[in-house]
């Protein structure tokens, strides 16, 4: 059954829904990935967000570390003068009314553990330790409180930081000082410091895989432009970008979206003109055509130059009218005018129906080869483009190409190919991307010597693409141009 489908001549325009889909998807698996494609702007965006996070959480710990830091350090420094003004009033009255010597009275002393206590009385120094005494004391901190002003100042004893507070006491040259561990605060610190270290460079890879996740969101209108914009450049000028209500994407999306459908009227205009006059041309080449077959019953009566005369205008006519055709079929396909009619087609069995019609009309046969599994192979094509477009391969491998050398029909997992080779000098690589525009002939080769208006490949790289498929050209293993066409089996609409 044959059946009718509109559809573009180009690949349809993708799906951005679908697009922001599989990105949110890809942001998740990203999201558990430590290393970021720098090269790429969502990337460079990642990175600067973590570097920007990474020195304000360290700016954050540092401030913590200082302010945590200085509260427990006046907190301990309270402490201590508190313990010590409570302890030196408690050595005061024990001495003038309990007549208890001075080491009794300091062994007697509620002290923390490891804190030492020491009394002067008119400069002789008596400490309830063995191993710290009055020469561990700055001398500038014992003269200030024997001044009568109490003191503190952080000392250094056999390698451990002590806190060390003095009161005066009553009477002149008399006073009491205590000498406290700071250990447990030095843990502290070195705790809080560890923790607070740990704790931003842990965070690096969250922020990197936070950053990710954070910027996909907000570069996604990147990714819908630039899947519109290569649209476009694909051939399909009704692609536009939806701004979604974002008010900062919606000047972009209606100054694109201008462009394109000023740069769509502006092709559809000419492929319209390209159209008409290719179709009025028609008129005045068929009168020609008529013209030059009244000359051509009376050739026998011409000169010989007269009869060579008109042997070059039926070829020059001859071309004309091939490359009117190719213009009005082109043009139309510009103009919008490209629905296939999609019906099932033996692939082989046209390649080998390609091949009889050319040794009918005297050309010189080309070994054809059909994989085994792709012989029965039925495929859901245009039966009318895919033989034009067997036939323009062969007749461009015999015009431009040295002549058709074979054909190799293969099978894939989802698609056929069609693979025509010949006997020229091959298509230079950095020619075969344009080779397929119009008008495109190759620079320094054959293709330059010989006849022909370009227009063939062009043809069929649009009747391709509207099936759905793709065509390379590449170098054949005997040295000469092979054009691949793959087809899918069936074509999705």
């Amino acid at each position: 059954m044959t059946t009718t489908r509109s559809r573009p001549q180009p690949a349809p325009a993708p799906d951005l829904e679908e697009l922001d889909r599989e990105q949110a998807r890809g942001e998740r698996r990203w999201a558990w990935r430590w290393r970021v494609p720098v090269h790429t702007l969502r990337g460079r965006a990642t990175l600067a967000f973590t570097v920007v996070t990474s020195v304000l959480c360290a700016v954050l710990a540092v401030a913590v570390w200082v302010a945590v830091s200085q509260y427990l350090l006046v907190q301990r420094e309270r402490a201590t003068l508190v313990q010590t003004a409570a302890n030196g009033a408690q050595v005061q009255r024990a001495l003038g009314t309990e007549g208890l010597s001075v080491p009794q009275v300091l062994a007697q002393l509620p002290r923390e553990t490891g804190s030492v206590s020491l009394y002067v009385d008119d400069g002789e120094w008596l400490t309830s330790s063995l191993s710290i005494g009055r020469d561990d004391l700055p001398d500038a901190l014992a003269e200030t409180v024997l001044s009568g002003t109490p003191a503190r100042q952080r000392i250094a004893v056999q390698g451990e930081t002590l806190m060390a507070v003095g009161i005066p006491l009553t009477n002149l040259d008399e006073a009491y000082f205590e000498i406290y561990p700071l250990e447990e605060l030095d843990n502290t610190y070195r705790v809080l410091a560890a923790v607070l270290t740990l704790s931003v460079a842990g965070l690096v890879p969250l922020l990197l895989s936070v950053g990710w996740w954070v910027t996909g969101p907000a570069l996604r209108p990147l990714n819908r432009i630039a899947a519109a914009a290569a649209s476009i450049a694909e051939g399909d000028l009704s692609a536009r970008i939806d701004s979604r209500g974002d008010p900062a994407l919606a000047p972009i999306a209606t100054s694109f979206n201008h462009t394109v459908a000023a740069l769509e009227a502006r092709v559809r205009t000419d492929a319209r003109f390209a159209a008409d006059v290719s179709h009025e041309l028609r008129s005045p080449l068929t009168a020609m055509l008529g013209a030059l077959d009244l000359v051509e019953a009376a050739a026998d009566d011409l000169p010989p130059d007269g009869q060579e005369g008109v042997a070059v205008l039926r070829a020059e006519m001859h071309r004309f009218e091939r490359l009117v055709a190719d213009l009005l079929e082109i043009s139309r396909a510009d103009a919008g005018n490209a629905d296939l009619v999609v019906e099932e087609v033996r692939l082989a069995a046209l390649v080998q129906e390609a091949l009889a019609r050319r040794r009918l009309a005297g050309r010189d046969d080309a070994p054809v080869h059909v994989d085994a599994d792709a012989s029965d192979v039925v495929i859901d094509a245009d039966k009318r483009r895919l033989e034009r477009v067997l036939g323009n391969l062969m007749d461009n491998a015999d015009k431009h190409g040295g002549g058709l050398t074979g054909v190799t029909v293969a099978r894939g997992e989802d698609t056929v190919c069609v693979m025509v080779d010949d006997a020229g000098p091959g298509v230079p690589e950095e020619e075969r991307a344009r080779v397929f525009d119009r008008f495109a002939r190759g620079a320094g080769s054959i293709r330059t010597r010989t006849e022909g208006a370009g227009l063939g490949l062009a043809l069929v790289a649009r009747h391709v693409h509207a099936m759905g498929g793709t065509v390379t050209v590449d170098q054949s293993p005997s040295g000469g141009a092979r054009f691949t066409v793959v087809l899918p089996v069936e074509i999705t609409p």
